[in-house]
């Protein structure tokens, strides 16, 4: 009887074993599939060795030194370790972790470094043909964007994800940054004062979006699905003695035109609008304008309360036209 029962843990040992080299196997030849495909598109796709391990209870593939490169557009990342991980029981539950260091973003415009202590991401697609998206996270502290070898910020920690909502084409979207800390070159860059020492308060942002179909392996397959409610919790950022909130609930239509309000809290609102001015946001001939319509409708503390009207593809604050509003469409 001992003899038969070890036999039977030896055959799951080895089937498991099987399974295990089959599933870490059939990762590495595809990622190294993928970059051959780039390559037959003209790019530059490339890693300096793509390995496996995690046995026995998941399975692991380390690309070290993962190089893109788009040379017609001039855009490509270079990413010094990249970790790939899934149980072996269910690959649709994977994670990404990129350990500390910089990825390198090259663009016409130059290069863009993005420094952390460690990211993460996580994925859950619900079994099935279709792999609809259950999931999205991730993570990242010691964060820090320098573009051309000047520092613009630090983030201190940033909590994302995305989760589907009781029906399947609806997502909650959360997100949280604590620590954001722009640089005095961002503002001397933007030709701006900077108004004051010090860092945000954590940014936040709560929202649902429904799309016309849930996100499956179809939006990398075909067409990408697209908006066609929002409805935003609370948006919110405070940096020294400014503040902004937006609400509000939005309806798109087919042709990504939004239609809806959302209403505009502003803290100390005269410094936002000297930098909008300073910025050619609002243009300057309607600055005066603008400021003493805003001027009327704060109160004695300096807050703005005002509601946000899109419709017909343009915006409006009461009476006062702002200009076309954003189309929402995902290319």
């Amino acid at each position: 009887m001992r003899r038969f029962a070890l036999k039977i843990v030896i055959l799951l040992a080895l089937v498991w074993s099987g399974w295990w080299y089959l599933a870490t196997t059939s990762t590495r030849n595809s990622v190294t599939a993928w970059l051959q495909d780039r390559q037959t598109e003209g790019w530059q796709a490339e890693a300096a060795a793509i390995t496996s391990g995690g046995f026995p209870l998941r399975t692991t593939t380390q690309i070290d030194r993962l190089v893109l490169l788009d040379p017609a557009r001039t855009r490509g990342v270079e990413v010094p370790r990249l970790n790939l991980s899934a149980p072996i029981y269910w690959p649709g539950h994977a994670s990404v972790h990129v350990p500390a260091g910089p990825v390198t973003f090259t663009t016409p415009q130059g290069e863009v470094e993005l420094g952390t202590e460690g990211a993460r991401a996580g994925m859950r697609l619900r079994p099935g043909t279709a792999l609809q998206l259950e999931a999205l996270s991730g993570d990242a502290t010691g964060i820090t964007l320098d573009v051309n070898d000047l520092r613009l910020l630090d983030v201190e920690a940033v909590e994302a994800a995305v989760t589907q909502g009781r029906t399947p084409e609806t997502y909650t979207v959360n997100l949280v940054l604590t620590g954001l800390s722009p640089s005095e070159a961002l503002f001397e860059g933007a030709l701006l004062p900077r108004p004051g020492p010090g860092t945000f308060a954590p940014v936040v942002a709560d929202a649902t979006v429904t799309f016309d179909r849930p996100w499956d392996r179809s939006a990398l397959q075909d067409s990408r699905p697209q908006p066609r409610q929002i409805r935003i919790t609370e948006i919110a950022a405070s940096y020294a003695d400014t503040g902004v909130s937006i609400s509000g609930d939005l309806d798109v239509d087919p042709a990504g035109i939004a239609s809806g309000s959302l209403r505009l809290r502003m803290r100390n609102w005269q410094d936002v609008f000297d930098m909008a001015v300073a910025t050619a946001t609002i243009p300057p001939e309607w600055a005066p304008t603008v400021g003493q319509v805003l001027g009327s409708m704060s109160d004695a503390d300096g807050t703005l309360d005002l509601t946000l009207t899109l419709a017909a593809g343009q915006m409006r604050i009461g009476f006062l036209p702002l200009g076309p509003a954003p189309r929402f469409v995902i290319r």
